[in-house]
């Protein structure tokens, strides 16, 4: 609107120049003779500005007068000028970088984040957003990630060599020797108990009097007590042989042991038996874990303060200039490498458009300002010309 008022203004003081030196010009005496040469100016200069502004973007009158159109004309070089501005002054691969060394861009980002969460209005409405994203994530969603993330790495962790190396790591560090000798001292502090060791007596007592007749009837004249006390010392000393670190039975025993196990490393229904509890292991960890991401994903409380945490966790971790360093790093590679595009996309955005919508576009920004050149040419060019009209009529 502003650009039309002015070529309208422009316009009408060229008119009105044109108008007033017809007028002026029949008329002899000095007032009128002044006011003609003061309109008479005014038009040459309106018209030399007319002409010099529509040279700039056009041929004036679509006449192909030599050293006017000079944007459309000169194109290529004003694109590499403001090409050649933009790539090694306003946006030189220098200052860029310049800009990026010169700025925090974690620290600036976490304090930024902090002062966010300060605002009460904003740490409701990111918990909310959190909230919403987490429901709108399907569990099925949930499975498939666990199935790529941590199934391959579970399926490729061979039963047999699992079986194996328990094994081996059993043997290696002694742990069938220090279960043995658990149960042997808990097997003691069982049988040692008052109420075991009087149930013992009873048992033995009982299984003596169903299979051997004849020793039954001496039972009454030996008692109960001595017999249970007898079997209970036998038991004791055995026990307790058993424990002995030279005892013949217990190396016999742990001997056994590790030869059962040894020989079970590729026992074909224990390995079969891993893989199906390994199989049921991640099933069941998996719906775990999607309870478990249901529930805490609807407690506020929880997901402000794990933001809360995982902040304090970064501020307070020694690898966060390390992160600084890493990303200024990246945003200079990235600068280094791509700053030619900046260039390739404002060439390719100029050369997308025709001349005349170039020459449409220049004229619709500075077309106002330019567009003022010819009232003020016209202006001047009046007074001008009534100064030297009346010089001439003074001294002539």
């Amino acid at each position: 609107m502003k650009e039309k008022n002015s070529k309208r203004l422009a316009n009408i003081s060229l008119i009105v120049a044109t108008c007033g030196f017809a007028a002026t010009m029949p008329f002899q005496s000095k007032l009128f003779q002044i006011l003609s040469g003061g309109f008479e100016a005014a038009l040459v200069g309106g018209l030399a500005d007319w002409f010099a502004v529509t040279a700039m973007f056009r041929h004036p009158l679509g006449i192909p007068i030599p050293h006017t159109a000079l944007l459309p004309k000169n194109r290529k070089k004003i694109t590499e000028g403001i090409l050649s501005t933009l790539n090694n002054q306003w946006l030189s691969k220098e200052s860029l970088i310049e800009k990026v060394e010169e700025r925090d861009w974690i620290n600036q980002g976490i304090n930024a984040f902090e002062n966010m969460l300060e605002n009460e209005e904003s740490r409701n409405k990111m918990v909310h957003s959190i909230k919403q994203f987490g429901a709108s994530i399907q569990d099925d969603t949930i499975k498939k990630y666990l199935l790529n993330t941590f199934k391959p790495t579970i399926d490729s962790i061979s039963s047999h060599n699992l079986l194996s190396k328990a094994v081996d790591t059993v043997i290696e560090k002694e742990w069938d020797a220090k279960t043995y000798e658990f149960l042997i001292n808990k097997i003691e502090e069982t049988v040692s108990l008052p109420h075991i060791k009087e149930l013992i007596g009873k048992e033995v007592i009982q299984f003596i009097e169903r299979k051997f007749f004849m020793i039954k009837a001496f039972l009454p004249m030996i008692g109960e007590e001595k017999i249970t006390e007898f079997i209970h010392s036998g038991l004791i000393d055995l026990l307790s042989e058993l424990k002995h670190p030279n005892s013949d039975r217990r190396n016999f025993i742990l001997s056994f042991i590790r030869l059962e196990a040894e020989k079970n490393k590729s026992n074909e229904n224990i390995i079969r038996q891993l893989d199906e509890w390994k199989n049921k292991g991640y099933e069941y960890i998996v719906d775990q874990a999607i309870k478990m991401f249901r529930t805490k994903i609807n407690d506020e409380e929880f997901i402000f303060n794990a933001i809360q945490k995982i902040i304090s966790f970064i501020k307070d971790s020694n690898w966060i200039d390390n992160v600084e360093q890493s990303f200024k790093k990246l945003l200079t590679n990235t600068v280094e490498k791509y700053h030619h595009k900046i260039s390739d996309l404002v060439r390719y955005n100029i050369e997308k458009l025709s001349t005349d919508e170039i020459t449409d576009l220049l004229e619709n920004k500075i077309g106002n300002d330019i567009t003022w050149i010819r009232v003020n040419g016209a202006v001047c060019g009046f007074i001008i010309g009534l100064v030297l009209t009346t010089l001439r009529l003074i001294f002539t």
